[in-house]
């Protein structure tokens, strides 16, 4: 159980409930393709600790939003599997492991992703984005310029910018599953 319970909407704030509605009409893009709300309608997730922060709800979705723009969407899934392969959270596995099918990553690809290992059978410019994705997850220090150059020649220095942005958005999401405890949907599994 989340230590931020999911909020039905005619319970939430007025404020909660514009963000609910903000939420909601920001997540269609991804369908059905995972479980975002329960069967009360409230949100799970990500959107279900954010919800009591209402202040901040709008700009994190529209941060999360231009950035997911910056990498073509089978590259925001390799860099955020690399992310999650050091800090795993239970329910952005689960969602991002189906966007990773859908968007036509195999099985091996993604089991190898989840585990820090460069999935076999990517592009040059896929290996680089989750390699760098990975290195920057784990990093404690300056990117040295060995890394940010090899990182460039591939990717150049717009898309080693972009590679930067999702992985810190993305580490940031983690922080908020993983404080907030954020559970698999009821009957779900990575």
């Amino acid at each position: 159980m989340s230590r931020f319970p999911p909020i039905p909407r005619a319970n939430q704030t007025p404020e909660q409930q514009e963000c609910h509605d903000f939420i909601d009409e920001s997540t269609k893009l991804y369908g059905d393709t995972f479980t975002q709300k329960n069967s009360d309608g409230a949100f799970l997730g990500p959107f279900t600790p954010v919800l009591y922060t209402p202040s901040l709800v709008k700009n994190w979705i529209d941060l999360n939003l231009n950035i997911s723009k910056l990498l073509s969407p089978r590259e925001r899934e390799l860099a955020i599997l690399a992310v999650m392969s050091y800090a795993p959270a239970a329910y952005g596995l689960y969602a991002h492991v189906r966007l990773s099918r859908k968007l036509g990553l195999t099985e091996s690809q993604i089991q190898d992703a989840k585990e820090g290992r460069t999935p076999k059978g990517l592009s040059e410019k896929d290996e680089m984005t989750y390699e760098l994705a990975r290195e920057l997850a784990r990093l404690r220090a300056p990117l040295s310029n060995e890394s940010f150059a090899k990182a460039e020649k591939v990717l150049g220095k717009e898309g080693v910018a972009a590679v930067i942005h999702t992985a810190g958005i993305f580490l940031y999401s983690t922080i908020i599953f993983n404080g907030a405890d954020v559970p698999l949907p009821e009957g779900e599994s990575i």
